[in-house]
């Protein structure tokens, strides 16, 4: 199978390989077999939750059902993903770096690190990745300067902030190894930054993994601590963090398919920002009404429930002054929207949203596997494919 192949096509392959049957795969992954038939057959999107629990059962890691990091893409020619090897490189010489001149000082590792993160919002993920692998050397450079003086502290915060980059680059394009070892680092430098509430922001970052490879118990104790951490801060700050984190166990929650549990906990983010807190303290953050309606959408999506999904969609709209350049968070509601529209049986509505997504975050769409699955389910049940569902898939390196 090669990367264009969607995940129902190699649960399947994977299920008879291992001799079971689909009633047996459903028992062991705790899904109904009708789920199951529907998925395997390509009648239905394989949501991240199903995906995550065939997984389990089937023995291997989620990426073997996803195809990520999808290298077979010939729409990409290499070019999207031109930084990643260099950007392996840097990572594996973080205790011999090597530069060709002078450190760069903190303000410019820290302006550095601030264009980083914008190029991060408006989803321009392969200039950045680019980016990453000399900024990186200079990072560890400035650290081993630093040693054993007073702004061991500083570089500490600085490498948090570029794991966290690393983290989302590396995340986006689907090569999962390296995003493991930036939250790994990401937490190592946090506590070394004197900072407790980045502390909390590193385990808010692993918890994206612990989400992807369906972790639940263990992605939620994670998110807990990091609640009791930063909740023992009491700053303006603190609360942002706060927020974020009770984003977080929504989706936790509406994955395991609590959605009532989950709702309680946008409520709380929803009541949290409406008192006035910074929207985005540390990168990757958004503690902003914008972004709690986004989870509000999400969590019927997460629970397979497109008609809540919709309903809530077209009540939202998204103040583009409230989440500022954030093309990617932008971009990622719309993807739900499109597996909203998708549940709830409107495949023009849900190839809408997917080509608004495109328009908003080209990159992320593209790798993103929600979209690839959206596709293979919109062409499933209509095999007239459209002019537009044929380009969009031919632009994604989907086979429709």
């Amino acid at each position: 199978m090669d990367d264009t192949t969607g995940v129902g096509q190699r649960v399947a392959a994977l299920r008879k390989l291992l001799g079971l049957k689909q009633h047996q795969l459903a028992t062991a992954a705790h899904m109904s077999m009708s789920l199951v038939k529907k998925v395997e057959a390509g009648h239905a999107p394989a949501s991240p939750a199903f995906t995550a629990a065939c997984a389990k059962a089937l023995g291997v890691e989620v990426t073997a059902l996803t195809g990520q990091p999808y290298e077979e893409l010939t729409v990409d020619t290499g070019q999207d993903r031109a930084g990643i090897p260099e950007l392996r490189r840097a990572l594996d010489s973080h205790e011999d770096p090597r530069l060709d001149g002078p450190v760069w000082d903190t303000a410019r590792l820290r302006a550095a690190l601030d264009e980083g993160e914008a190029l991060r919002r408006r989803s321009r993920y392969t200039l950045m990745t680019e980016r990453l692998p000399l900024l990186l050397q200079h990072l560890y450079a400035n650290l081993n300067e630093a040693s054993g003086t007073t702004a061991t502290e500083e570089a500490h915060t600085l490498l948090h902030d570029a794991y966290s980059l690393v983290a989302a680059a590396t995340y986006l394009f689907g090569y999962l190894d390296l995003t493991s070892l930036a939250r790994d680092r990401m937490g190592h430098a946090a506590r070394r930054s004197g900072d407790p509430l980045r502390v909390a922001v590193a385990r808010f970052s692993r918890s994206t993994l612990q989400l992807f490879r369906g972790d639940y118990d263990l992605g939620m104790r994670n998110v807990d601590r990091a609640l009791a951490l930063a909740g023992e801060q009491g700053t303006p700050e603190a609360l942002s963090v706060v927020a974020q984190l009770h984003l977080r166990q929504a989706i936790f929650e509406a994955r395991r398919g609590n959605g009532r549990d989950a709702d309680s906990h946008v409520d709380e983010a929803r009541d949290i920002v409406s008192r006035g807190v910074p929207v985005a303290p540390y990168f990757q953050f958004a503690s902003n009404r914008a972004n709690v309606e986004i989870h509000s959408v999400a969590v019927p999506v997460e629970m397979l429930d497109g008609t809540t999904a919709v309903a809530r969609a077209e009540r939202t709209h998204l103040p583009l002054d409230d989440l500022g350049e954030d093309a990617t968070r932008i971009g990622h509601h719309h993807i739900d929207v499109a597996r909203a529209w998708v549940l709830h049986g409107n495949r023009e509505k849900a190839l809408q949203s997917l080509h608004t997504a495109r328009a908003i975050s080209p990159q992320q769409t593209r790798y993103h596997p929600a979209v690839r699955e959206t596709l293979h389910a919109i062409a499933a049940a209509d095999r007239r494919a459209t002019d537009s569902l044929a380009g969009f898939a031919r632009w994604a390196g989907v086979k429709v």
